[in-house]
């Protein structure tokens, strides 16, 4: 489990300006469980990148923001949110790499990681978000289909 002092001191910030009282309250307004607010609360760990989504999507934040990649808060939100499969599968087009064995090679990500992805149209851990958002150079928040801005936000 990663730890981020920054995570966490954004966190605390966002959830302490909370109107709601209790921690576990906080935690169903977000639409976290109660460990999950409890382990950034009070040890920065990062949680699943679809936590962090749900936060940053109650905050009107963007991701790259709660994990400290970027002072700045300025967050629009699409109007047609994408999933990240569809956005990782457009922009591997888009670079004219022909094969989930050939991007994984360009990012240095196994295949298997890549293929179960697609398969299984999930998400991977923010490291993973992070390393192929840089090599395409968008935002994490593009690549996570939450914005159709894909300007880096660092």
């Amino acid at each position: 489990m990663a730890t981020s002092e920054e995570f966490q001191k954004r966190f605390i910030e966002l959830t302490d300006d909370m109107q709601e009282q209790g921690k576990t309250n906080k935690s169903v307004l977000i639409g976290i469980s109660s460990a999950t607010f409890y382990n950034a609360y009070n040890y920065g760990i990062v949680p699943r990148t679809p936590s962090l989504m749900r936060i940053a999507d109650h905050f009107k934040i963007s991701v790259e923001y709660l994990i400290g990649l970027t002072d700045s808060e300025y967050f629009v939100k699409s109007a047609n949110p994408s999933t990240f499969t569809e956005r990782l599968n457009d922009l591997r087009l888009e670079n004219r790499i022909p094969t989930i064995y050939e991007l994984s090679q360009k990012l240095h990500i196994h295949r298997n990681n890549i293929r179960q992805w697609f398969k299984l149209n999930c998400l991977p851990l923010i490291d993973d978000v992070i390393i192929i958002a840089d090599y395409f150079e968008v935002s994490v928040d593009y690549l996570l289909g939450r914005t159709d801005d894909r300007t880096p936000y660092r």
